[in-house]
């Protein structure tokens, strides 16, 4: 992936030509399609531009996933005042992270798209091609997995389109986006090696298609077929190709980027510009005007939980909990620790939970998987004694998905998927609305036309 990460940074001209200022779903120029996309060379730097999307994309998952939740309220400085309204479920339609985070989608699927209506056209190696498309079919799954999570009924653009083409194209269901994103990490499995090698590994694998698969799946509420994914990603363990580090601070060691436990990653570096911008970590609710629920993420660990102490410094400053997860220190907004998308405990707690959700097993294998990640971090078995039943062992799993995932994007979103966010929150905002974010305020008035493009309730 060190090559993905140079091709990254000295992209900046061609991904200039990706942006309109006014075409949020067709902002590639009609210029640089028609003359681009010939050889195999442009090809593999259109795909470098399609990994850039994706860290865009990731940049600011952290607010839509931790900062909505109960885990973390921003420092509040005036250069994080836009985070308030995430935190205090009064968020408005034209905050810039809302409008950001759905431009940047856009950008990619562009990008994507116009590699998938291209690549058959032109003579290149079929292992080339096949990767390639396997690469962009990934990132539009996991795009559209994003958007469908945050915003619900999104546009489904799966061509290169026009100006005018754009300013018509309607909203699709949940239902619909869902559809299409199995569809597309489905067969990026089929397209995708198992791994890579030298300045290749980072690259998206099948592995990675089937673990967003099988998220995708789960949050769908799709079971046996969440089940199926995941365990085509945990087959892999024993060829060592995925694994449990065995101990948890290596897992986001900046000299241990390229660990068996990250399945994917967006890439990052501490050279001022490509800096991924979470160093100056995230405060929780210790100062007594905060509106959190009683109960703080740092409380929230189990007594003798190593990654409490791994995750979270107390020190850093007076009055703030700040995340460890993605220093080193002192390089605040200029961080070089890749961001996981997804990790294999991850995995392993995804599958326990989609176990679970097929029916309760006494001791069963959703204890074991679950067990793997509470020893790893020095906590003793949970068993059937406490955990008696189904709704046990879900409230189990969310506890245990917060402290080993804490500052990773998931922990809204895991509320929202077991319906357990007004519950949690209602304290400090959240409704029964509140499972959606708001469409982009400039959408709405650009479309204008409630047929076509239409404001989520609560909004």
């Amino acid at each position: 992936m060190k090559n993905i990460k140079f091709y990254i940074m000295s992209l900046g001209l061609f991904l200039a030509l990706s942006c309109d200022d006014n075409l949020d779903l067709a902002p590639l120029s009609q210029l640089s399609s028609s003359n681009f996309y010939q050889t195999e060379a442009d090809f593999e730097q259109a795909i470098i531009g399609v990994y850039s999307g994706l860290r865009n994309e990731f940049n600011n998952i952290y607010v839509f996933g931790d900062i909505r939740s109960d885990n973390t309220v921003p420092v509040i400085s005036g250069s994080v005042t836009t985070l308030q309204d995430f935190d205090n479920f009064t968020i408005d339609p034209s905050n810039s992270i809302i409008s950001s985070q759905w431009r940047n989608a856009y950008i990619n699927l562009s990008r994507a798209n116009i590699i998938l209506d291209k690549i058959d056209g032109v003579d290149i190696d079929e292992s080339v091609k096949n990767r390639i498309k396997g690469e962009a079919l990934f990132a539009r799954g996991v795009v559209y997995l994003n958007l469908v999570r945050i915003y619900g009924n999104v546009p489904l653009v799966l061509t290169e389109i026009s100006a005018l083409e754009a300013l018509e194209f309607p909203q699709s269901s949940p239902d619909a986006v869902y559809a299409q994103v199995v569809a597309d990490l489905s067969a990026a499995t089929g397209l995708l090696p198992v791994s890579y090698g030298g300045s290749d590994i980072g690259r998206a694998t099948s592995i990675a298609a089937n673990a967003v698969l099988g998220r995708a799946q789960l949050t769908n509420g799709n079971y046996a077929a969440a089940e199926t994914a995941l365990r085509a990603v945990t087959a892999m363990e024993s060829g060592g190709t995925v694994s449990l580090l065995p101990d948890f601070a290596d897992v986001f060691d900046t000299s241990n980027e390229y660990n068996a436990e990250i399945i994917f990653a967006t890439r990052f570096a501490n050279d001022g510009i490509n800096g991924n911008g979470f160093n100056y970590g995230f405060a929780n609710a210790l100062e007594p005007n905060n509106k959190a629920t009683g109960t703080t993420l740092f409380d929230a660990y189990e007594v003798g939980d190593l990654r409490r102490d791994l995750t979270l410094n107390t020190t850093a400053a007076p009055g703030e909990i700040l995340t460890y997860k993605y220093g080193p220190p002192g390089d605040n907004g200029h961080g070089e620790s890749d961001w996981p998308v997804i990790r294999y405990s991850d995995v392993l707690l995804m599958l326990s939970e989609a176990l679970n959700e097929q029916g309760y097993t006494a001791n069963g294998e959703a204890f074991t998987l679950l067990n793997r990640i509470r020893n790893r971090a020095g906590l003793a078995d949970l068993t059937s004694a406490t955990i008696t039943n189904q709704a046990d062992f879900r409230l189990a799993m969310e506890q245990e998905r917060r402290a080993e995932l804490a500052s990773e994007g998931h922990r809204w979103f895991d509320l929202v998927r077991t319906g357990r966010y007004e519950a949690l929150l209602g304290s400090m905002g959240a409704k029964s609305t509140s499972n959606l974010f708001p469409i982009p305020l400039g959408e709405i008035v650009k479309i204008n036309d409630p047929s076509i493009l239409t404001q989520n309730p609560g909004y």
